[in-house]
């Protein structure tokens, strides 16, 4: 039997960063040594389409698994990525019209019945994790009634299987690195971490946008932290990899698994750099020690909302003093620091502006003087069926239910549309006066307008 395994174009034409594919990687590592293999991930492609038709005419697989990682770029783009995945059934089912044709990845994972329909192509369907019931996808005999979480098949009819178990973090297979060389990755990036690196999967915080629950779970399963550095080790000895992120929903909860963490990779003495996305209220002066003696280069925060109205309608659980709190923290440290809010969230009227307006100026009156703040990013959310806000835009009639969420869909109201302009260009402002060592008179360039 001949495997092709894919990772579909599911980035802006011509971008420079690149992501290396986990979970693909993954899955590699449990292809059996009888099954002849091939890999291509097109993103690394200058023409992926010709790579593509030339592994199909020339290695001739029996069976293709497609990944698909990202539906669209998010930051209020109105690009699909659903055409790469389409493209890709079709000219697999052309050059190899009798392969069995696999799908899957986070993308997949969330629409696997709607992209089953849309790619008529695709035999069968992995929602969710892979790696217990890859290996069963890749047999001559295929029994699907009998796999869990798959999506096949039957006549005319999509049969969606009941989920099965999920797998312990510390059991999961070791990347395949001779299939999918890391250096190819890292040498392509100029100041985004390729490399990633999980700590642990599923998320109990069920804010209101997000599906990190419906992916990973709605539990977090942790993994070892000798593991986890083993992996970075490795990475770090083999391939020269000196910057990793951590894939994790949140890196530093548990806080106790958090340090466990950090003291393992102090302890290995490795001179490596790593990121991730940390959660406010779980940051202390301590375990921020801790984290930069372990590496830490950069912190990314996703408070979400600069209102008490916004933290309340995301079930976020938080406050704005933590989100001042743990400003504060990175900037007595000077640690790099990324902030995602989103803007003109459902029921946001002046009063909520204003109030957006001040915890920005406080933001930037904190980070400025310490120059540490790499970049605020303001979006729009992104409507996604099973988020819990989407459900209530619903229930109050302020979406229509018939709306195609497979396509990039915004909420972002006429009334306060600028909002994001105006605060981008407010960040821009502060940010060039805090890297000139200046501070703007009252009717400097960080005064919005319109507001």
């Amino acid at each position: 039997m001949k495997l092709l395994m894919v990772q579909v174009p599911t980035s802006h034409l011509g971008a420079q960063e690149k992501v290396y594919p986990l979970g693909l990687s993954r899955l590699s590592s449990l292809v059996p040594k009888d099954i002849e293999k091939q890999v291509l991930d097109m993103n690394l492609s200058l023409d992926p389409w010709t790579e593509l038709k030339g592994a199909l005419e020339t290695f001739g697989p029996d069976v293709v698994a497609l990944s698909f990682r990202n539906l669209d770029p998010l930051a209020g783009h109105q690009a699909s990525y659903l055409s790469s995945l389409k493209t890709a059934g079709i000219l697999v089912r052309t050059l190899a019209p009798k392969a069995r044709i696999l799908a899957g990845g986070p993308a997949f994972s969330l629409f696997g019945k709607r992209l089953m329909a849309e790619v008529p192509q695709i035999d069968i369907g992995l929602a969710g994790e892979g790696e217990l019931v890859f290996p069963q996808l890749i047999t001559s005999v295929l029994l699907p009634d009998k796999i869990p979480g798959i999506l096949w098949r039957n006549k005319t009819q999509v049969v969606s299987n009941p989920p099965g178990p999920k797998i312990a973090m510390d059991d999961i297979p070791q990347m395949d690195t001779a299939a999918f060389c890391p250096t190819d990755y890292a040498r392509a990036n100029t100041y985004v971490a390729a490399m990633g690196i999980e700590g642990k999967r599923g998320c109990d915080l069920w804010c209101g946008y997000c599906l990190y629950p419906f992916l990973g779970g709605t539990c977090m399963r942790l993994r070892s932290p000798s593991k986890i550095v083993d992996e970075m080790e490795r990475l770090h000895k083999e391939f020269g990899i000196l910057l990793f992120h951590f894939t994790d929903s949140v890196v530093n909860r548990p806080a106790d698994h958090f340090e466990q963490l950090c003291l393992e990779l102090i302890r290995r003495k490795l001179t490596l750099t790593w990121t991730g996305f940390f959660r406010e209220d779980s940051l202390t002066a301590q375990n921020l020690t801790l984290a930069l003696k372990a590496g830490l280069g950069a912190i990314y925060f996703s408070g979400d909302a600069l209102t008490r109205h916004g933290l309340n309608l995301l079930n976020k659980r938080l406050t704005p003093d933590d989100i001042l709190s743990a400003s504060k923290l990175t900037a007595e440290n000077k640690i790099l620091t990324m902030c995602h809010f989103l803007v003109n969230l459902p029921g946001e009227e002046q009063k909520e502006i204003k109030e957006a307006e001040k915890m920005l100026d406080q933001l930037l009156s904190i980070h400025g003087p310490a120059g540490n703040l790499g970049a605020v990013i303001f979006n729009h959310v992104r409507l996604y069926p099973n988020a819990p806000m989407t459900q209530g835009l619903i229930r109050s009639g302020d979406l229509d239910p018939n709306t195609d969420l497979l396509y990039p869909v915004y909420h972002n109201p006429v009334k306060f549309n600028h909002i994001l302009h105006e605060f981008e260009a407010r960040c821009h402002s502060a940010g060039v006066f805090s890297r000139l060592a200046l501070t703007p008179g009252p009717q400097g360039h960080m005064q919005a307008t319109h507001i």
